[in-house]
């Protein structure tokens, strides 16, 4: 190659090489993780747990900084939202946002049933759905599940079925869920994705 060629790859990596240097930035604008404390993640695992892993878990990745975690995270979990992302989930927002349709198609009666039929099967089925969402999502950025009990998933984790979460409290909660993330590597044996 020449002269000139080289000379100018010498000068543009005086200029790159500081900024791969520069601080990682959030997409989602992550918090200062030394401002939180890891959830307990250590317990003796009883016949009844092993049954409830496909609910109870959390994610790990080694080699992921907390804020690539975060945003991970909140990527999946907002993809995992659907139409809660949007106007809340609940029955009422989407018996509000079909009313035109519904009164056409079914009239009163049919949006009490309906109504009614979701407050009985539909917030569990919201739930199992983000939980698979979240597993989906999460395994395609290559992370890993580990068990959990239900008390120490319930220190740092949330569901929703009959509606969103307060904003303040959805994003504690993912946060710790980065911490554990990006953190120690599990000494439990993974699960299956």
């Amino acid at each position: 190659m020449n002269r000139q060629f080289w000379a100018s790859a010498a000068s543009l990596a005086f200029f790159v090489a500081p900024c791969a240097q520069a601080q990682e930035a959030s997409v989602y604008g992550a918090p200062d993780p030394a401002g939180l404390t890891m959830p307990r993640l250590d317990f003796v695992p009883t016949p009844d747990d092993a049954l409830n892993y496909d609910k109870y878990f959390y994610f790990h990745r080694e080699d992921t900084s907390f804020v690539q975690a975060y945003d991970d995270i909140r990527e999946c979990d907002a993809l995992s939202s659907g139409s809660n992302i949007y106007a809340g989930g609940d029955s009422a927002t989407m018996m509000a946002a079909t009313a035109p349709y519904g009164v056409l198609a079914g009239g009163v009666g049919g949006a009490i049933a309906s109504a009614a039929v979701d407050a009985i099967w539909g917030s569990a089925q919201r739930r199992a759905q983000r939980r698979t969402s979240m597993r989906n999502c999460m395994g395609f950025k290559a992370y890993h599940r580990y068990p959990l009990n239900d008390t120490l998933w319930k220190a740092f984790n949330f569901e929703e079925g009959f509606g969103r979460k307060k904003e303040d409290v959805r994003l504690e909660a993912l946060a710790l869920q980065a911490l554990v993330a990006s953190g120690p590597k599990p000494t439990t044996e993974e699960l299956a994705q």
